[in-house]
């Protein structure tokens, strides 16, 4: 995705505490070269990964209740020239911008043991809403499509 997405891309995080939300964002930092360590940004809300081919920010709203605080972050603005990440993307409401692709991450075991989480199997469901969110989508499923033909091959 990383490596895909252009300027001003949004995307959507949704799932349970350990579900791989900063997984992703991980991928999504390594897919743009990003310099930085990517982590959870749950105390600063907001982590900003720049030196990569494309400035990486990372929002985690999942400290915030308040839709007008939400709002005040201004997620459209971060998103600008670069990618934006939001974890707990259920909280913002209607601050979300229009354009974003959305992923919701879904473990496929019930009641694995904590120290398990992270090799546990998940299904990633990805939506997308706006133009550019959508050729994303179609980037990535080509994308996956071609590297399925190729054994061994891993997209970052």
């Amino acid at each position: 995705m990383g490596q895909l997405a252009a300027a001003g891309t949004v995307v959507l995080l949704q799932g349970d505490l350990g579900a791989g939300k900063t997984v992703v964002a991980q991928g999504v930092g390594r897919g743009l070269d990003a310099p930085t360590v990517v982590n959870s940004p749950t105390f600063v809300l907001v982590n900003e990964h720049l030196g990569g081919r494309l400035p990486m920010r990372h929002a985690d709203l999942y400290r915030l209740d308040d839709g007008d605080l939400i709002a005040e972050l201004g997620l459209d603005q971060l998103a600008e020239g670069g990618i934006l990440l939001v974890e707990w993307p259920e909280r913002a409401g209607s601050a979300l911008p229009a354009d974003h692709l959305h992923i919701q991450l879904t473990p496929l075991e019930d009641d694995v043991p904590e120290d398990a989480l992270d090799a546990s199997p998940r299904r990633l469901t990805l939506t997308a809403a706006g133009e550019q969110s959508a050729l994303l989508l179609a980037q990535l499923s080509l994308q996956l499509q071609a590297d399925s033909l190729q054994p061994g091959t891993v997209s970052a």
